[in-house]
């Protein structure tokens, strides 16, 4: 089954980094319907992050001094790998692959500043 979501994201800037959120429009298999996600990038340094849910709940650790990282986040029995990738400084991507009893999918997301 394929997928696609079109929005936009935008970073905020917060007392503990920044906000992140995302909206739009997903069409999934039969599903149409509006889709948005939350997270907030707590900077430890200008390049390294712990990146959280919209609930405070920690998802990974982000260090993009190399300008790429791989991520690995285990929950409960499905495991997300991902990789992030700065492309130039107004482009960078970030795949998942996901697997696990319940889910499994790949996703890949580019953004581009406007």
């Amino acid at each position: 089954m394929v997928g696609r979501l079109h929005g936009s994201g935008n970073f905020a800037p917060a007392p503990q980094g920044l906000i992140y959120d995302e909206a739009g429009q997903l069409r999934f298999g039969c599903y149409q319907g509006e889709a948005a996600r939350r997270y907030l990038f707590a900077f430890v340094q200008p390049e390294t992050a712990s990146v959280h849910h919209a609930d405070g709940s920690l998802f990974h650790a982000l260090n993009l001094s190399s300008g790429r990282d791989d991520i690995h986040h285990q929950c409960a029995e499905d495991h997300y790998r991902g990789r992030y990738r700065v492309l130039n400084w107004d482009e960078f991507i970030v795949t998942w692959d996901v697997t696990g009893p319940r889910k499994r999918y790949h996703m890949a997301t580019f953004y581009r500043r406007q």
